[in-house]
């Protein structure tokens, strides 16, 4: 519970300021999506109809024009999403004691080595070249997620939770995907379970939170949106800095216990 109430504190980092234009964008943008999003009518048809193909009962439906937008809608959130996840994580990261506070600086530690930056890498910089990546390992695991439906989704929740610090070991430890992805599998040895639950519980306190809300204002649309609009924002730079928060220890953790090897214990 407390990496919980830690993880949702998106504003104990240095340069905030910073922290209140990103809540405040994700906010503007989700609001707009869920202000435009299409509900009823069509949609209530075609999942009906699904639910009759998925007992045998007619063929697949093909989906209206409404089901299209509401799917360009929450792609578009979930990338947008993916982008400040991973870019609160890295400013967190950066500006975390032993790595530098000041974005000039061009080495900064990772895993108690020092990693030149000839670049001159900034922590938006960094962001920008670690995204491809993360969009092509959130593209990979649709295959995972969509067959682990019938298993309520906890195969693909496992396999999250393994590749989880994939794309910090290519930013921080210079790696490829697939030796990142390796690394990460054996970074989370053992915490597997518990980055599950903690991604899961952070995941449903917010929306429950904004569940309770909206039956309060359920005959306002704006108002519901509001809401989705704010615990977006708030569960988005959430699940960056816990996140980040889990990378850092489990770095200085493999550090311990290399120094530990090493010394002889």
């Amino acid at each position: 519970m407390r990496i919980i109430i830690e993880a949702l504190k998106i504003d104990k980092i240095p340069k905030s300021r910073r922290v209140h234009i990103w809540f405040l964008l994700l906010f503007g943008v989700a609001t707009v999506a869920y202000v435009t999003m299409p509900t009823g009518g069509q949609l209530d048809v075609f999942q009906n109809r699904i639910q009759s193909f998925l007992q045998n009962e007619g063929v697949f439906p093909f989906p209206p024009t409404a089901w299209f937008s509401y799917l360009f809608r929450q792609v578009g959130l979930t990338v947008v999403s993916l982008w400040f996840i991973l870019l609160y994580a890295v400013h967190w990261l950066f500006a975390f004691p032993g790595m530098p506070d000041d974005e000039d600086s061009t080495v900064f530690k990772a895993n108690g080595v020092d990693i030149p930056d000839d670049a001159g890498l900034t922590p938006f910089k960094t962001t920008l070249r670690a995204f491809p990546a993360t969009l092509i390992l959130a593209i990979a695991m649709i295959a995972p997620y969509i067959i682990s439906i019938p298993a309520l989704g906890i195969p693909f929740y496992v396999i999250a939770s393994m590749l989880s610090m994939t794309v910090f070991i290519m930013i921080f430890e210079d790696k490829n995907i697939p030796s990142a992805m390796e690394t990460s599998y054996k970074m989370t040895m053992g915490m597997k379970l518990f980055i599950f639950v903690s991604f899961m519980f952070l995941r449903a306190a917010t929306s429950i939170m904004s569940d309770l809300l909206r039956l309060i204002f359920a005959d306002s649309v704006w108002a519901g949106s509001l809401i989705r609009a704010f615990f977006f924002a708030l569960k988005t730079l959430a699940f960056g800095r816990l996140a980040a928060i889990f990378y850092r220890s489990f770095s200085v953790r493999d550090l311990v216990v290399q120094s530990r090897t090493l010394d002889g214990f």
